[in-house]
């Protein structure tokens, strides 16, 4: 007989329904076994573990199972035979999903996230009418539920912020100031709460009383923790007093400090013409509006006049750009290709990371070829403008985005000559000016009588003023004439397949002009999205040994564009030229392309083992987007063998950071359900076990690099298997299973040097945390000979990582020295991962030997690189690091902020050998200098703060030591 459906409700006092009615649960000690299994749901909970939950200070029971065994009975007699389940772990509840009130409450959460406001309002608030007082009433300060009370109650706080901030967005302002006002005088120290209260009330037109909100708070934080505010709220009292709060704009947060790197976008090297008045135009409105939309046909020349525009762009808003190309992206890439560009690191929540890094920066975010992924870019650019309020977002598109903040700007064909123009009159066009300037470049003496320029006025009305179509046919003129090109265009000829008629017309007519042997290279090269050289046509040319020449008539006919990358000439397609010519690519295109990527991918990963270790990372650097895009079409396409040769080469290339699209991509090929037996299949599970390494899922990496050992046969597969478990391991906290993977790794026959310098130099790690120096010194010898040996400068600066973390302790002095060394090599052959640790190492010793000035100097860059990454185990390191400069500069409340946040975040690594009791010291000395009550307070504020809140304190309190440690202009002139 089927059992009435059970609800056990934690939001408040324990309390037990069957179908819907109260069930009594007497006796505390069920009560207290039922709370322990709620808490740990689905996991199991051991008999030791409900011990000490239900007996706590009580005497245990001579027979302690059995007595468990008792109370577990009488659990079941109310929930039902069924509802705990025994197991060699321990017991555990089952029961159905949403049985527990707080799996409810975090679905609804989950499920406001993806909805419109109004409905997403009507979730939180079926989320919070969950709630009847405190979670886990009754065992709140009990040892087995105090974290997880405090995680609810956290959640329950953070669900009432985001409702008013539903309500903000609906217009609901008074129902917002009402919520808000509430929750301020439950929880006085949250600022979060505070900045909304100021916002509604700002947006209620009470802009006094926002501000006399926040000077009461400052008085508070000032008198009660020695704090001011944090910097996004004095940012939004700047903003209510200039009466500069835009509307549906979240209090903001600072800005990190703007670097004057030049966009990654370059204008192109022939003249740009006939658009002046359009690049004034557009300076204006991204100076004006937050988001600006660049629309109009394609080939009119959208991306170039923002390319143009870039540099003084950046200029004037003093704010660095990052571009990101989409005209060859799907909808579901969007997020992934932003998260590219900005450079962030491997992680599976795209668009959070996305945020999350945006809402801290100043910059203009370039959103170019949108057309494709409208809906996606739509619903990107509607969130940052939620939670960026310094990014300016500028988007080109044939279509505007259709959001209310939007200002679109048109851009128009290039003014045309009229037919009653005289010549030299004509000429004077914009239109006319960039045909000429094209057709010169060619041909520098073509004649150009009167006749011709009337058939270069009507050609220029015939391709409608499109300067791409200019642009082609002019060099087909240089070739066959002004009056044949006017003749093979016609009048009126529209192809109605998404391009512009007469574009399509002059590219189809380019085409046309190719020999067949160009017309094939040109579609193998159409497979490349990004970038690429001359060895790479040449892999995927139809015929070997034509490609060099192939080329150059293609880039003489404007098909194909050089770019110029130092010594070197790489190529790239236009987007409509790419599209045109992959509708006519021949079908040996995609196995060629998967191709090129299997052996760029393993021709690299030889060379990164070796000499030419830094050539070799600037390849794989320059085809990342292209490798990405091979792997996932020979995904699709079912061929797995070029996939998993692809991805297991980039995983021997431990030291190069892949990034998070290519990340996915060798994830999917890891978990491809037909991998197995698939030529090149046990390297290509020990990269998408590394993959999970750097996505912090060490589980998902043990269970890959299981898979891997048993598939590893060759010692670099063993190699990458066991570097990938070592690694699990080594995030796990379980330092011990580690070094036994590494060691492993040191017994593999014919292990090559390149590889044994990683073994070495994690041991030396591993050692060195546990105290054991000796060894620990004579493993960081034997990475460097062994990185000698190999003559890769990536494991040169490992191992002289792994040796100056080993130095530290004992000599900081000398371990600064190798530290910097090692960053200055990695950074030299782009070895990211390296360079990374070997900072934060260099850092703490920095600040070990008292030269604050430039380990503040460090931090501040570090903060910027680890946040944009997402490393946040990296991040909570460097804060700790902070946290000892604080200390040493006075600034005690700063310190306690960042420690006892370090302390409960679930992101923090443990501390582990001498830092224990360097950090305890440390922690001691800081809260003998504040006093227990206050230091009690700041603990409990960092409890509070999100983790983006304490890096913003922390960077911000670091930026005014560095100033303060800086010399100014009054004393250099002393």
């Amino acid at each position: 007989m089927a059992q009435d459906p059970v609800e056990i409700g934690v939001l408040g006092a324990l309390e037990v329904r069957r179908a819907g009615t109260p069930a009594a649960l007497p006796g505390a000690r069920p009560r207290a076994a039922l709370a322990a299994l709620a808490v740990h749901a689905p996991h199991p909970v051991s008999v030791d573990a409900l011990v000490a939950a239900v007996w706590g200070d009580d005497a245990v029971p001579a027979r302690p199972r059995g007595a468990v065994h008792t109370v577990v009975s009488r659990l079941r007699a109310v929930l039902g035979g069924q509802a705990v389940r025994a197991g060699p772990a321990g017991y555990c509840l089952a029961l159905p999903d949403g049985a527990v009130d707080v799996d409810r409450f975090e679905a609804l959460r989950r499920r406001a996230a993806g909805l419109p406001p109004d409905r997403a309002a009507g979730a939180l608030d079926e989320a919070l009418a969950l709630w009847r007082g405190p979670a886990y009433a009754e065992f709140a300060d009990r040892g087995f539920a105090v974290a997880e009370a405090a995680r609810l109650e956290e959640l329950r706080l953070r669900t009432v912020e985001d409702r008013a901030v539903l309500a903000l967005r609906t217009g609901a302002v008074d129902d917002a100031v009402s919520a808000l006002e509430e929750l301020v005088a439950e929880q006085p120290l949250r600022e979060r709460a505070h900045g909304l209260l100021m916002t509604a009330l700002y947006r209620a037109g009470r802009a006094a009383e926002a501000l006399d909100r926040f000077a009461t708070l400052r008085r508070t934080l000032a008198g009660e923790l020695g704090l001011d505010p944090a910097p996004a709220l004095r940012e939004l009292q700047l903003r209510i007093l200039g009466h500069d709060l835009p509307e549906g704009a979240s209090p903001a947060r600072p800005a990190p400090p703007v670097r004057p790197v030049p966009p990654a976008w370059r204008p192109a090297a022939d003249a740009f013409v006939g658009r002046e008045d359009d690049v004034e135009e557009l300076l204006r409105a991204v100076a004006a509006h937050r988001l600006v939309c660049v629309t109009g046909p394609g080939g009119i020349g959208k991306s170039r006049l923002v390319a143009e525009a870039l540099p003084e762009l950046s200029r004037r808003l003093a704010r660095p750009a990052v571009v990101v190309e989409l005209d060859d992206a799907a909808p579901a890439q969007a997020d992934a290709r932003v998260a590219a560009a900005l450079g962030l690191g491997t992680t599976d929540g795209l668009r959070a990371a996305v945020l999350e890094y945006l809402a801290a920066s100043s910059l203009v975010l370039v959103l170019d070829g949108c057309e494709g992924v409208l809906g996606a870019v739509r619903d990107l650019t509607e969130a940052v403008g939620r939670a960026a309020p310094r990014v300016r977002v500028l988007a080109t598109s044939r279509h505007r985005l259709a959001l209310p903040a939007e200002q679109v700007l048109p851009l128009a064909p290039l003014p045309l000559p009229d037919p009653a123009d005289a010549p030299d009159r004509a000429a004077l066009t914009a239109s006319v000016r960039l045909f000429l300037d094209r057709l010169r470049r060619v041909r520098p003496a073509a004649p150009l009588p009167a006749p011709v320029l009337h058939d270069i006025g009507e050609l220029c009305r015939r391709l409608d003023g499109l300067p791409l179509a200019l642009e082609l046919a002019a060099v087909q003129a240089a070739v066959l004439g002004v009056r044949p090109v006017l003749e093979g265009i016609g009048s009126g000829l529209q192809l109605d397949d998404g391009a512009h008629g007469p574009l399509r017309a002059v590219v189809a007519r380019s085409y046309a002009l190719l020999a067949p042997p160009d017309r094939a290279l040109l579609g193998r090269l159409s497979a490349f999205t990004g970038t690429f050289d001359l060895e790479a046509a040449e892999q995927v040319a139809p015929e070997p040994g034509e490609a060099r020449a192939g080329l150059t008539r293609l880039v003489q006919a404007s098909l194909v564009l050089p770019v110029e990358d130092g010594a070197v000439t790489r190529y790239r397609l236009l987007g409509i030229i790419r599209a045109f010519a992959a509708e006519r690519a021949d079908d040996g295109t995609a196995a060629a392309f998967e191709g090129w990527a299997a052996g760029h991918a393993e021709r690299c990963a030889r060379a990164a083992a070796g000499p030419a270790c830094g050539a070799a990372l600037r390849r794989l650097e320059l085809a990342r987007g292209d490798l990405a895009s091979a792997v996932a079409g020979a995904l699709a396409a079912g061929r797995l063998e070029p996939a998993a040769r692809t991805v297991g080469a980039l995983g021997l290339c431990v030291h190069w950071i892949p990034g998070p699209v290519l990340s996915e991509v060798i994830l999917r090929v890891g978990e491809h359900p037909g991998l197995e037996g698939v030529p090149g299949a046990a390297l290509a599970l020990g990269a998408a076990a590394l993959a999970a390494d750097e996505r912090g899922e060490p589980a998902r990496a043990r269970r890959l690099g299981a898979r891997a050992l048993r598939a590893a046969s060759t010692p670099a597969e063993r190699y990458l298997a066991l570097a990938a478990r070592g690694i699990a391991a080594m995030y796990a906290g379980d330092r011990g299973e580690a070094a036994r993977y590494w060691r492993d790794v040191l017994a593999v026959p014919g292990l090559p040097d390149a590889y044994a310098v990683d073994a070495h130099a994690v041991l030396a790690l591993a050692h060195a945390a546990d105290g054991a120096q000796q060894a620990a010194e004579e493993h960081a010898a034997a990475a460097r000979r062994a990185a000698e040996r190999s003559g890769a400068a990536s494991r040169v600066a490992f191992a002289l990582y792994a040796s100056g973390e080993v130095l530290l302790p004992a000599d900081p002095g000398a371990a600064t020295d190798v530290l910097r060394e090692a960053a200055r090599l990695a950074d030299g052959v782009r070895a990211e991962q390296v360079s990374a640790v070997a900072r934060v190492a260099l850092l703490s010793a920095l600040t070990r030997t008292g030269q604050a000035a430039e380990a503040l100097e460090l931090a501040r860059t570090l903060l910027e690189l680890q946040r944009r990454a997402g490393h946040w185990p990296q991040l909570w390191t460097t804060l700790r690091i902070l946290a000892e400069l604080f200390a040493g500069a006075g600034r005690f409340e700063a310190a306690e902020l960042v420690l006892a946040a370090a302390e409960t975040a679930e992101s923090a690594p443990g501390l582990a050998g001498p830092d224990v009791e360097r950090y305890r010291a440390l922690r001691a000395t800081v809260r003998e200098e504040l006093g227990p009550d206050r230091a009690h307070r700041i603990a409990t504020l960092a409890r509070l703060l999100p983790r983006t809140e304490v890096l913003d304190r922390a960077r911000d309190t670091a930026e005014e030591l560095y100033a303060r440690s800086s010399p100014g202009p009054e004393s250099a002139e002393r």
